[in-house]
């Protein structure tokens, strides 16, 4: 798997590890991934692996306009890394129409 070498060891580890779990869970041929989050270097990655993402719109807030997420017709929903960042992240869930969540959250910040 290749990185840009902007990426350190550390994200190349972490990016190849996640990227196994979603090729254990998402089939990208067939499957819409709605990445929570604006586009960042993972979602890249993801795009770059032939996975199609779709990432929040930039300067959306997810604790006031949860309900986007509501709107959205995706097959998967990837939260990396996010939940800890939000007021409420339960409305975020409770907003999920998603068959599959995959979602990572820090165990020590």
């Amino acid at each position: 798997m290749a990185f840009d070498t902007k990426y350190t060891n550390v994200h190349q580890y972490r990016y190849a590890i996640t990227l196994n779990l979603l090729a254990k869970y998402v089939n990208k041929e067939e499957e819409q991934i709605l990445d929570l989050g604006e586009e960042n270097p993972f979602s890249e990655a993801m795009k770059k692996n032939e996975y199609r993402v779709e990432n929040t719109p930039k300067g959306l807030d997810l604790d006031i306009d949860a309900d986007w997420i509501g709107n959205k017709n995706v097959d998967v929903v990837t939260a990396f890394e996010i939940f800890e960042h939000l007021t409420n992240p339960f409305q975020v869930l409770k907003e999920i129409k998603a068959k599959k969540l995959i979602a990572t959250v820090p165990l020590n910040l």
